[in-house]
């Protein structure tokens, strides 16, 4: 049957005709009934797109909180679980839910979400990032401070590891808070296979990470100040291919830096046919035709 409350006030019927629900006045009484009647047309519940597994659960939010919320109570069936409901948005007027498990979420952190989520004064949000903007720390970084996910089971783990969850209505991406460094490395696939095997996987990402992160200033470092680093027919064979190359080391790593990354924008925003042929065959010609016209090095 279709759940109802009793409104008496006017911002509360309003509230409750824009959300859906039927509210029926009966004369000479000051209260009316509000009986929800929407039917909103919903995404059926699929496979995560921008987190995929091998092996693991196969289904992932959709934009309905009320299914989100639904995909995560499936998994923990405790009465300590949680959902606290807060409005926010002058004109969007979005539910946003706070999850966590009591006595195992820190008291002390969920207060300070709860303070935070409360302090939010704008006229829209439409998605999870506007809420990360605006409750994270005011710090200069570019390393995101909020876990994002579309995935039930990885909330539900951080769930039971005494973090929270917070549902936008309107996104299929929940972020979970509070996040450390090491959350962002984790896949819940390394929990559904072996202990070596999700070690090893989770070894080859914080490497790759790092060669991310240090092989450019490495290889302007090594090239332009500290060349003893490399050993002897390594370096020869290294100036041999720079040879006939007018840029320095640093304008040369900045232009392939830039030059993938407008790639990378260019296969995302494109249409699906288009962009993966863009990305695959754009990087071979672009960078095979830079290479050839001696813009840029093999190496």
């Amino acid at each position: 049957g279709a759940s109802y409350k009793i409104v008496n006030a006017s911002d509360e019927t309003i509230n409750a005709i824009i959300n859906g629900s039927i509210v029926i006045f009966v004369e000479r009484i000051d209260k009316a009934l509000a009986i929800n009647m929407m039917n909103g047309e919903k995404r059926s519940v699929a496979e995560p797109t921008s987190q995929t597994v091998i092996r693991g659960p196969k289904d992932s939010f959709i934009e309905s909180i009320s299914t989100n919320v639904s995909l995560i109570r499936r998994r923990i069936r405790n009465k300590n679980l949680h959902f606290e409901q807060y409005t926010i948005g002058e004109d969007t007027q979005t539910s946003v839910y706070l999850g966590f498990i009591k006595g195992i979420a820190n008291e002390a952190i969920v207060q300070e979400v709860r303070n935070r989520l409360k302090k939010i004064k704008v006229s829209a949000i439409f998605e999870s990032g506007n809420i990360e903007e605006l409750i994270a720390d005011k710090t200069f970084t570019l390393f995101p401070l909020a876990l994002n996910t579309e995935r039930p089971d990885s909330v539900a783990a951080n769930l039971i590891e005494g973090k929270m969850v917070i549902l936008i209505d309107g996104t299929p991406f929940a972020l979970i808070v509070p996040a450390v460094f090491v959350n962002f490395f984790e896949s819940p696939e390394d929990y559904y296979q072996s202990f070596f095997l999700g070690s090893f996987l989770r070894m080859i990402r914080y490497l790759s990470f790092m060669i991310a992160l240090l092989t450019p200033s490495l290889y302007v470092g090594v090239l332009t100040y500290h060349h003893e680093l490399l050993p002897t027919t390594l370096l020869l064979s290294v100036i041999a291919q720079r040879e006939g190359i007018p840029f320095p080391a640093v304008v040369e790593v900045l232009v392939m830096e830039l030059t993938f990354e407008i790639l990378r924008e260019a296969g995302v925003r494109m249409p699906r046919v288009v962009g993966q042929m863009v990305s695959i065959v754009g990087a071979l010609v672009i960078g095979q035709a830079a290479a050839e016209a001696g813009i840029i090095s093999n190496i």
